[in-house]
């Protein structure tokens, strides 16, 4: 069997690194996890919370209170406590929360925190991280209780919340960090709701 040759054409070097690039970008968006966002059914974020690296499982939650999560699940994430917690009422996603507890007190999801963002970035993506990075405070209370601050990003709203849990003895206190998200139109019913408590 005579030995393969190699035909050349006259294509450029950047028009091969462009084909290659964009063949190489495409088999990646195959293989590419589901995102488990407002708006999506419950079946697509149990298959991504399966296999998350940081995510566990996500079960069913014994829901006592209507506004409890559907589902949740608890982790560890670098020796601190990460949950994460769901609601499809009707089988669709309306609100996520991360909840983070932390003996680094500095640590808080702020679009100017670093650590903050670096962690939605692992529960989620770089996308979700640069949407709340750029986001836009529109509601914070100003009384001295802890009370959530609402943010308006392009794709979703978020609502933060930053306090020291006081189930903890004195020396073992832990600061716990919340980030919901929400779709953007319910952003408005959020905050009213906030407003009257």
């Amino acid at each position: 069997m005579p030995p393969i040759q190699l035909i050349y054409t006259n294509v450029s070097k950047f028009q091969f690194s462009f084909l290659v690039g964009l063949i190489s970008a495409l088999s990646a968006c195959v293989n590419l996890p589901a995102v488990a966002l407002p708006g999506q059914d419950a079946e697509t974020v149990m298959r991504w919370s399966d296999d998350h690296q940081l995510i566990a499982f996500l079960m069913p939650s014994i829901k006592l209170q209507t506004a409890e999560p559907d589902l949740s699940s608890t982790s560890k994430c670098l020796g601190n406590e990460l949950s994460f917690a769901v609601w499809v009422p009707n089988g669709l996603v309306i609100r996520e929360m991360i909840d983070y507890r932390s003996s680094d007190t500095s640590f808080n999801f702020d679009p100017n925190n670093s650590g903050g963002i670096n962690l939605i970035r692992q529960v989620y993506d770089s996308a979700i991280a640069q949407d709340f990075a750029s986001s836009t405070l529109i509601y914070q209370r100003n009384d001295n209780t802890p009370r959530p601050s609402f943010y308006r990003g392009k794709r979703y709203g978020y609502i933060t919340q930053h306090f020291l849990d006081r189930r903890q003895n004195i020396t073992q206190q832990r600061a716990v960090s919340q980030l919901t998200l929400v779709p953007l139109g319910q952003l408005e019913n959020e905050i009213q709701l906030d407003k009257k408590i």
